[in-house]
C-alpha cells in the first residue's frame, strides 16, 4: 500500500516536471539581465561583487570578465573569469591588474536556452593607494650601532607582501639591498638590513605593494635618510720602558661602538705618505697595540681608525706625536754607554802596567761596560790613534759585533789547525795588536732591526785615558808556571780566573785565565758536557781573555740547566803550532749559564678577563726579541698564537676561546735569536660578554616586529636563534646590526629566540659568547572582520575586512555548525566570496552557516570568524494528479511538498487561469487539496502554493 500511495505522486510530480518544461518560455521569452552593481566606469581599489537583477524564467546565469570591451580578452580562463552561477551575485577568486576591465552576463533556462548578454559595463581596478605614513621621517640621522637602521610603514590594504627598495640615488637606480639586483620582497611592514653594513651617506627607500597574485601596487614616495657611524676615538701613547735608552711605544684608544677591529698607522711623515710607513700591517681587535718591531729614530705620527664588520672605515683619528730613540743623549743622561772602562785578564779594573807613562799601559786589553736596556749587541771601535786622531775603520783597526758587553782581541796568524779535533770553526782573525801603539775605543749599543732589517742603534760612547786615546799596549804578558796540580804543557784548575767554576752567569761570559811562561797562543773550548764531544765554542787568541764572538758574528751560549765545560789549550808558537791537544788534560773549569726570565706584570695568574686581555712582562738583558705563546693546553703543543715581538707587551689581533682555561707565556730571543729560558705559566679565562634584549621588544602579535639588543663592544656579529612552534630550530650568524626584522615568519604558533655576540677568531673565523635567555613570541593570525552576510531569495553574497598578514582567504559553507558537512570550501584572493548556489541545498533551501579564515604566505591557517547563519527557505514543490480538460469537469488533485518531497499540511493553494474563477484551499495532512473545475475555454492553468516560512512554489499546466 505505501508504494501504490506514493506512486500517483511520483508520476504526477513527474509530469508536472515535463509541464514545467513544456510551460517555459521560449529563449527569446528571457530577458537580458539589468546590471546594478558596479556602476558602469566605476573605479574601485579592489575587485567587487558584481550583481544584477534576476530573470524570470532563468535557471541560471553566465557571467563574464574580460579585457575589451568585445570580450575578446578573457581574463583568468574559464571558471574563474567566466562561469555559470545560480546566484545574482558573482566575484572573482583571483585579484587583476590594474586597468579597464568590462563584464557581462546573460540568463540560461533549464533547457539551455540563453537571453541575450547584458550590455557590457566597464570597471576600473586602481588600486593606487600607498602607505599612509613611513617611518622614520624624510632625512632621518641613523646612527650607528646605537640607533639600528629600522625602516616602517602603515599597512596598505589588499597588500599580501611589499618590494622593498633601499638605494644610494633618489631614482632607486642603485639598490645596495637586493634579491638577484631586485627588491627585497617582505611579507611585514618594516625592514631593518640585518646582514649589510652601508658605508657612510645618504640613502633613498620606497615600498610597493604587492597583491596575492604578484600585482603590483603604486609604489610610496622616496624617503631618504642619512646613515653614518660616529668613530672618534681618544688615542694616547705610553712609553712601556721605564729606562730613558729605548722608547718601547703602546698605542692605545676609547672604545668605538659598532668597531670589529682597529686599523693603525705609524708614519715618519705628517701628510701620512704611504711610502714612510712603517707600522702596521695587520688589524686588531684590541683597544691598544704593541708593535712587534721596532723604529729607527725619528719624530712619528700615528692614528687609528674603526673599522665595522662590513671592513667599513671610520674616521682617522690622530694621537700623539712622538719622538723615538734608542741610547741617545739625550733624553739619556751620558755617556750613552755606561761603565765603559779597560780591564784586564785578572783585575777590573784593570791594572797599569806603566804608571809612570801618560795614559793606561796594559798586555791583555779587555773592555769591559754595563749592558744597555733594550741592547742585545754592540758595536766595537778600536782603532789606531796616529797623529793625535783616530784612525776608525783603517788598517789595524777593529771593527766588530758582540753581545756580551766586552771585549778582547782574537788570536791572528792562525796555522789552520786544530789541536782537538771537531767540526766547530775556531774564532780568529787577522787584525794585529803592535808593540807600544796606541788605541782609541768607542762602543755603541744595538737592538732588533727595524722593519726594513735595518740596524737600530745608540750614540756611541768614547774611552779616553787622558791622551787621547784608551789604552797604549805594550806587548803579551810573560806569564809563569801553571799552579799545581797541572799536566805539562797544560794550566791547572786554579789558573781559570773567569768566570769562578761553578758560577751562574746570565750573559754569555766573559773568560779569562793566567797565561803561561813560553806560551804564545791559546785555542778556547767550550762544550756542553764533561767530555767535550758537544762543543758550542772554538777559538784561537793570544792573550789570556776570551769575549766569546767569532770575526762576524756575535756568539751566544743558550740557557741550559746543566754546566757548560771550559778548557784553555796552550800553543807554544804564535801561529798556533805546538798546542797541547786533550781538553779533559787541561784541569777544564765550568759554569751555568742561566739568564733571568721575563718576569710577567699582567693579567694576573688565573684572571677573568671580561675584555681583550694585554700581556706585558719586564724587560731581559741581552734579548733582542720576545717570543709569547698561549694556548689552550699547559703544553704548547697547539698554541692559539705563537708571536715574536721587539716589545715587552702583547695585545691580541682577534679573540680568544671563551670559557675555557688558556695558558700563556714568555721568553726572550738573544741577538742571534737563541731562545733563552721560558717564564712561568700563567692561566686567564675569557668571558665574553652577552647582548641584553630590549624589555620592550613585542611578544604577541600577528606579524613579526623589529626585535632589537644591546650593542657588545668588539662583536663582528651576532648569531640569531630561533625555536619555532613544531620543534624546528634555525640559526643566521653574521647578523650585523643589533636589530633583525624577518620578512616572514612561517605559521602561528609560540617561537622563541635569542642571541650572541660574534668575535674575530684568530687566524680567521669567528669566537661566539653566550646565548641570551630565550625571548618567547606568540605570532597569531586572528580571525578576519567586519564579517557580514547579504542573501534574498535570489542572491547571497559574502564578505569581510581585509587582513593584514592575510595573503589568501579560506571559506567555508556547511550545512552544519560545526561544519562537519561543508558544501563549499574555497580559497579567493579577495574579501567578498559569491557562491555559485550550484548545490541541491541553496533550491532546497533550509539553514547553511559559513565562517572566513585568513591564510598566509606559506598556506598557515588562522583562526575562522564567528559562525555565521543563512536561513533559506524551502522552496514549495507542487504537483496536480491529472490533466485538466475543457469544457467538462476535472477533479484536480494538488499535492504540496518541501524540496525533500515530505507533504507540507497547511500550505494555501490557489488555482487560477483560463475561463476558470480562481479559487483556494488548504491542503491536508497529506499535503493534498483537491479543486472541482471546469475550464471553459483554451489557455493555462496556475496552481501557486504558499506558506508562512517557505518559498512560494508554482505549477502551470496547458488546459487540453
Amino acid at each position: 500500500m505505501a508504494a501504490k500511495s506514493r506512486t500517483p505522486v511520483l508520476v504526477f510530480a513527474a509530469l508536472a516536471a515535463a509541464a514545467l518544461a513544456f510551460a517555459a518560455p521560449a529563449r527569446a521569452d528571457l530577458t537580458q539581465p539589468v546590471l546594478l552593481d558596479p556602476g558602469n566606469g566605476a573605479s574601485v581599489e579592489t575587485l567587487p561583487t558584481f550583481a544584477w537583477s534576476p530573470v524570470p524564467g532563468a535557471d541560471s546565469y553566465q557571467f563574464q570578465v574580460a579585457a575589451d570591451q568585445n570580450f575578446n580578452s578573457p581574463v583568468l580562463g574559464q571558471g574563474e573569469g567566466s562561469f555559470t552561477t545560480k546566484n545574482t551575485r558573482a566575484t572573482l577568486k583571483k585579484t587583476l591588474p590594474n586597468g579597464r576591465y568590462w563584464w557581462r552576463v546573460r540568463a540560461t533556462s533549464r533547457t539551455g536556452d540563453t537571453s541575450p548578454w547584458s550590455g557590457g559595463r566597464s570597471v576600473v581596478k586602481s588600486w593606487t593607494e600607498v602607505p599612509a605614513s613611513q617611518s622614520p621621517f624624510s632625512g632621518y640621522p641613523f646612527l650607528f650601532p646605537t640607533d639600528p637602521m629600522t625602516l616602517t610603514w602603515s599597512p596598505v590594504p589588499y597588500a599580501a607582501s611589499y618590494l622593498f627598495s633601499l638605494a644610494s640615488d633618489p631614482n632607486l637606480a642603485n639598490l645596495v639591498e637586493s634579491t638577484n639586483g631586485q627588491p627585497i620582497e617582505t611579507w611585514a611592514t618594516n625592514y631593518t638590513p640585518a646582514f649589510n653594513l652601508l658605508p657612510s651617506g645618504t640613502y633613498y627607500w620606497a615600498v610597493t605593494p604587492v597583491d596575492s597574485e604578484g600585482n603590483r601596487g603604486a609604489q610610496s614616495p622616496v624617503r631618504s635618510f642619512s646613515w653614518s657611524w660616529p668613530s672618534t676615538t681618544t688615542p694616547t701613547v705610553t712609553d712601556l720602558m721605564s729606562a730613558a735608552e729605548m722608547f718601547d711605544p703602546q698605542f692605545s684608544w676609547t672604545a668605538v661602538a659598532g668597531a670589529t677591529k682597529y686599523e693603525v698607522e705609524v708614519n715618519s711623515s705628517v701628510d701620512f705618505a704611504p711610502g714612510s710607513k712603517v707600522c702596521c700591517s695587520q688589524t686588531t681587535t684590541s683597544l691598544s697595540l704593541s708593535p712587534t718591531v721596532v723604529f729607527r729614530d725619528n719624530t712619528y705620527y700615528w692614528r687609528v681608525r674603526a673599522l665595522d664588520a662590513a671592513g667599513n672605515a671610520g674616521v682617522w683619528n690622530r694621537g700623539p706625536d712622538f719622538v723615538k730613540t734608542f741610547d741617545k743623549v739625550p733624553p739619556v743622561n751620558p755617556p750613552s754607554i755606561k761603565n765603559l772602562h779597560m780591564r784586564d785578564n785578572v783585575n777590573d779594573p784593570g791594572t797599569d802596567v806603566d804608571s809612570g807613562t801618560p795614559g793606561y799601559q796594559t798586555n791583555v786589553p779587555v773592555l769591559k761596560w754595563n749592558s744597555v736596556p733594550g741592547a742585545s749587541a754592540y758595536l766595537v771601535d778600536v782603532a789606531q790613534y796616529n797623529a793625535s786622531l783616530c784612525d776608525w775603520g783603517g788598517a789595524g783597526s777593529w771593527r766588530v759585533t758582540t753581545s756580551i758587553p766586552s771585549w778582547t782581541p782574537l788570536g791572528d796568524g792562525w796555522n789552520n789547525i786544530k789541536p782537538y779535533p771537531d767540526a766547530m770553526p775556531v774564532a780568529n782573525e787577522g787584525t794585529v795588536l803592535v808593540m807600544n801603539k796606541q788605541y782609541c775605543v768607542r762602543v755603541r749599543a744595538k737592538g732588533e732591526r727595524d722593519v726594513g732589517l735595518q740596524d737600530v742603534y745608540g750614540d756611541f760612547t768614547y774611552l779616553d785615558d787622558g791622551t787621547g786615546a784608551a789604552f797604549q799596549w805594550v806587548g803579551y804578558p810573560a806569564g809563569g808556571a801553571c799552579t799545581p796540580s797541572c799536566n805539562v804543557g797544560y794550566l791547572g784548575s786554579s789558573d781559570y780566573l773567569l768566570p769562578a767554576t761553578g758560577t751562574l752567569t746570565r750573559l754569555t761570559p766573559l773568560v779569562t785565565w793566567n797565561p803561561l811562561a813560553g806560551k804564545q797562543s791559546y785555542f778556547v773550548l767550550v762544550a756542553k758536557d764533561a767530555n767535550f764531544s758537544n762543543i758550542v765554542d772554538y777559538a784561537f787568541t793570544h792573550v789570556p781573555a776570551y769575549s766569546p764572538r767569532s770575526l762576524s758574528r756575535p756568539t751566544t751560549y743558550s740557557d741550559e740547566t746543566t754546566l757548560y765545560y771550559w778548557a784553555v789549550l796552550p800553543a807554544t808558537n804564535y801561529n798556533g803550532s805546538g798546542a797541547v791537544g786533550d781538553p779533559l788534560s787541561a784541569a777544564p773549569s765550568n759554569f751555568q749559564k742561566q739568564s733571568i726570565p721575563p718576569s710577567q706584570l699582567s693579567p694576573d695568574d688565573g684572571t677573568l678577563a671580561t675584555s681583550q686581555p694585554v700581556f706585558r712582562w719586564t724587560p731581559v738583558e741581552g734579548a733582542r726579541r720576545y717570543r709569547f705563546q698561549i694556548a689552550q693546553e699547559p703544553t704548547f703543543a697547539s698554541p692559539l698564537e705563537d708571536v715574536q715581538t721587539a716589545s715587552t707587551s702583547y695585545t691580541p689581533f682577534a679573540t680568544y676561546p671563551a670559557d675555557t682555561t688558556l695558558y700563556w707565556r714568555v721568553r726572550a730571543d738573544d741577538e742571534n735569536l737563541i731562545g733563552l729560558t721560558w717564564s712561568s705559566i700563567r692561566t686567564l679565562q675569557r668571558k665574553l660578554p652577552a647582548p641584553t634584549t630590549d624589555p620592550a621588544n613585542p611578544t604577541i602579535g600577528d606579524f613579526t616586529p623589529v626585535w632589537r639588543w644591546t650593542n657588545v663592544t668588539g662583536a663582528s656579529g651576532y648569531t640569531f636563534s630561533m625555536d619555532g612552534p613544531t620543534g624546528q630550530h634555525q640559526e643566521w650568524p653574521g647578523v650585523r646590526s643589533p636589530a633583525v626584522a624577518f620578512v616572514y615568519l612561517f605559521g602561528p604558533g609560540i617561537w622563541r629566540w635569542r642571541v650572541r655576540a660574534e668575535f674575530p677568531k684568530f687566524p680567521s673565523g669567528t669566537v661566539t659568547g653566550p646565548w641570551t635567555a630565550y625571548v618567547p613570541f606568540t605570532r597569531t593570525l586572528g580571525e578576519p572582520s567586519g564579517v557580514h552576510t547579504s542573501f534574498s531569495g535570489n542572491h547571497i553574497q559574502l564578505s569581510w575586512n581585509w587582513k593584514l598578514g592575510a595573503d589568501t582567504y579560506r571559506v567555508q559553507i556547511s550545512t552544519t555548525p560545526d561544519f562537519s558537512a561543508t558544501i563549499e570550501d574555497v580559497t579567493t584572493d579577495n574579501t567578498s566570496y559569491a557562491p555559485l548556489m550550484t548545490h541541491p541545498f541553496y533550491t532546497n533551501g533550509g539553514s547553511l552557516y559559513w565562517r572566513v579564515a585568513a591564510r598566509d604566505k606559506n598556506f598557515n591557517l588562522g583562526d575562522f570568524s564567528q559562525t555565521q547563519r543563512i536561513d533559506i527557505a524551502q522552496r514549495l514543490r507542487v504537483a496536480v494528479n491529472r490533466p485538466a480538460l475543457r469544457k467538462r469537469w476535472n477533479r484536480l488533485t494538488v499535492t504540496v511538498q518541501n524540496p525533500t518531497l515530505k507533504p507540507v499540511a497547511g500550505a494555501t493553494v490557489k488555482v487560477s487561469g483560463a475561463g476558470i474563477k480562481a479559487r483556494k484551499g488548504k491542503t491536508n495532512g497529506k499535503g493534498r487539496v483537491t479543486f472541482k473545475i471546469k475550464p471553459r475555454k483554451k489557455g493555462r492553468l496556475t496552481f501557486k502554493a504558499t506558506k508562512a516560512g517557505y518559498t512560494a512554489g508554482s505549477l502551470s499546466m496547458r488546459i487540453m
